[in-house]
């Protein structure tokens, strides 16, 4: 049966849960079947026995990738520092180069060396880079909101950068979906 954990307590060993069929079922810790401690809101598979849960299993959300439309313009969900990398910054890099190659033999530069192509890029760029770096805020479980960082001078930029682009995300499912990792 599936069910939901509605508490835990580690000093005591036990716990409770609430079943798809409406009861709640206690358990002790050696019922639980998983590498972490029960955490409330979880959802598990077990195997109800009179008023008691055993044979508590975690039931781990799956991930789906992310079309390239939802990857590109979606803020919703999470997605892995590979695909930030691969399927964002790298092939930015490589159009933005190819863009100012452009500019540079068309002669199509303003004064200051900044190209035409080079320019509307960036500018076509602003919508999907906030999508893509709030869904990594999303997997290290910080708030989209966490991207204002980067405001701040010298500092909130390399900050950002260590966030997104080096540090794993969150290990299994947080509050913004599933982890990426895992089934990627």
């Amino acid at each position: 049966m599936r069910g939901n954990i509605i508490g835990f307590d580690p000093l005591g060993n036990s716990g409770a849960l609430s079943g798809q069929d409406g009861r709640r079922y206690d358990f002790a810790t050696l019922d639980w079947h998983a590498s972490r401690q029960p955490t409330r809101g979880d959802l598990v598979d077990f195997v109800p026995n009179g008023e008691r849960a055993t044979q508590i299993y975690m039931v781990e959300p799956e991930y789906v990738r992310p079309s390239w439309t939802d990857f590109l313009f979606s803020f919703r969900g999470r997605i892995s520092r590979r695909q930030y990398w691969l399927h964002y910054v790298l092939p930015y890099l490589v159009v933005m180069s190819i863009c100012a190659g452009f500019d540079g033999v068309l002669g199509w530069q303003n004064a200051n060396g900044v190209g035409v192509l080079t320019s509307l890029l960036s500018l076509a760029s602003i919508w999907p880079g906030l999508a893509v770096a709030v869904k990594r805020c999303h997997d290290r479980d910080r708030s989209g909101w966490f991207i204002l960082v980067g405001l701040i001078p010298i500092v909130g930029g390399i900050w950002l950068l260590i966030e997104l682009g080096f540090l794993r995300g969150t290990v299994g499912a947080n509050r913004f979906g599933p982890d990426p990792v895992r089934h990627a």
